[in-house]
């Protein structure tokens, strides 16, 4: 029986794929652990997390960046640490977002 993280990994890859990339989930056993992606696609390097919960706070920031955008803008979440540079700050967005702008081509911000 399989994993629920291996699912979740063919799932992402199965979703990029349906948006015109060539992702396919690399086995475990096809991988040294921190030297290869968990999906292979022509555009991302992947590495899915599978949990039983995000944190609160992250889920709070998201719900914030969704209620503010009226529903037209895209929701993004960009995380920080005090002493990292700005080049290493974390992007969060939801799928079905990232699914939209892929399926509507670049728009001008």
């Amino acid at each position: 029986m399989d994993k629920t993280w291996k699912k979740f990994e063919r799932k992402i890859a199965e979703e990029l794929t349906l948006l015109g990339d060539d992702a396919e989930r690399i086995p475990v056993t096809g991988r040294i652990r921190g030297h290869a992606a968990d999906i292979k696609s022509n555009v991302f390097s992947i590495e899915c997390k599978y949990r039983k919960e995000i944190p609160k706070w992250i889920k709070n920031a998201m719900d914030q960046a969704v209620k503010s955008s009226d529903g037209v803008k895209t929701p993004i979440v960009f995380l920080k640490e005090r002493s990292a540079v700005i080049d290493d700050t974390l992007v969060i967005l939801r799928l079905g977002d990232l699914k939209k702008e892929i399926r509507h081509g670049q728009r001008d911000i």
